[in-house]
């Protein structure tokens, strides 16, 4: 493998040494149990593996893994994928020792549901080698967070990530958006603007998937100290012209949204991570918040609140991956994909490793995982 220094540690605050999964038992699922709105009614979420529809992440010979892998519905049947660290290799031998490291890259699926979709996959070319397909100068670099179409354009928020001099060698310095106006286009036509992007310290917006409600264009922003998620806004009026300026955030119960420095935020959710997902699920009346639960137990995790300042209920397991206790491998990145069909949920986690060796030998990881999950409506125990 050619360029990267360290990628294959995941983008949390690990230690090297730290190749720790206590888990033993590996469970095909687990469920999760909160109160519907309806009185006296429950769910429960039943995923399993969805061999048949990871097909179309191997189904380039020049792409050969990426991690992140948020989502995007383009409309008339597209969705854009956006990934982190990603290994192209041009000539097409299927081995990652010949590929060269780019910081991100991307993919345009066609048809909602991917056991039955196309995929094609775009980077950058720069002197005959693959590049970022959002670069960046000097020591740092972009990786895709999440996005969303605004009318006909499309905005993509990136975390933005410089070398560090800790122990993964890299750190969360920022974030920032770039719009696109003509995303109906293949993405190597895509005219990209970059946006006015203000900054909150510590803070890196676009964590979570960004919705449209009540006139506003509301994202998720992950702490990167402590992986706390708060909540920026902005109304879509502004938001649907690339227009980021004048960002409110949530204060609280109390202070509301607001503007400047005179509240501080309030975090919506406690134990967050940077990457995660978060939808407004019809069939349950509330919004859901799905990520993998921590280092020690990357479960799939689904938190869940009627209005998305919360209160967000306590995150419970609902799937524990196979790969779930190899002191080798990281699991991470778990989201949900609400654009997608084929079932009533799409998830999907990714698998990594401690050991370069093995991530350049090994083609069974470091493609996305993807889960089909059932949503159970049942009525509770008096």
């Amino acid at each position: 493998m050619k360029g990267g220094k360290a990628f294959f540690l995941y983008k949390q605050n690990i230690p090297r040494h730290l190749t720790i999964f206590l888990f033993s038992t590996l469970l095909l699922s687990l469920f999760f149990w909160a109160d519907n709105l309806e009185a006296g009614e429950s769910f429960n979420i039943e995923a399993q593996r969805w061999t048949e529809a990871e097909k179309i992440f191997h189904s380039d010979p020049h792409w050969l893994g990426g991690d992140g892998a948020a989502s995007i519905d383009l409309g008339n049947g597209r969705v854009l994928w956006l990934f982190g660290d990603s290994l192209i290799d041009l000539a097409g031998t299927g081995s990652r020792r010949s590929s060269d490291l780019v910081r991100n890259s991307l993919a345009i699926q066609r048809g909602y549901d991917p056991s039955m979709a196309k995929m094609k996959f775009y980077w950058k070319m720069k002197e005959g080698k693959p590049k970022a397909f959002f670069g960046h100068n000097g020591n740092k670099w972009f990786w895709p967070a999440s996005g969303i179409m605004l009318g006909k354009h499309l905005i993509i928020f990136l975390m933005e990530i410089k070398e560090a001099g800790n122990e993964l060698g890299f750190e969360a310095c920022g974030w920032k958006a770039v719009w696109i106006d003509n995303p109906q286009e293949e993405p190597n036509r895509w005219k990209l603007t970059w946006l006015i992007s203000p900054q909150m310290k510590g803070l890196v917006v676009g964590s979570g998937n960004p919705l449209l409600e009540k006139g506003f264009l509301t994202v998720c922003a992950a702490d990167s100290r402590d992986r706390a998620v708060y909540l920026v806004r902005w109304p879509e009026s502004s938001a649907a012209t690339g227009t980021l300026v004048n960002l409110q955030y949530w204060a609280g119960e109390k202070a509301g949204w607001v503007q400047g420095e005179k509240h501080k935020p309030v975090r919506i959710i406690t134990d967050g991570q940077m990457e995660f997902s978060v939808q407004y699920q019809p069939k349950l009346n509330r919004y859901l918040q799905v990520q993998t639960l921590s280092v020690m137990n990357p479960c799939l995790a689904l938190s869940s609140a009627e209005s998305m300042t919360g209160p967000w209920s306590l995150q419970t397991c609902f799937f524990t991956p196979g790969e779930q206790g190899s002191p080798e491998l990281l699991i991470y990145a778990g989201k949900s994909h609400p654009e997608l069909k084929g079932a009533d949920m799409v998830f999907t986690y990714v698998v990594n490793t401690t050991r370069e060796d093995i991530l350049l030998d090994d083609m069974s990881i470091y493609f996305p995982v993807m889960l089909k999950g059932r949503i159970i409506a049942s009525q509770a125990v008096p």
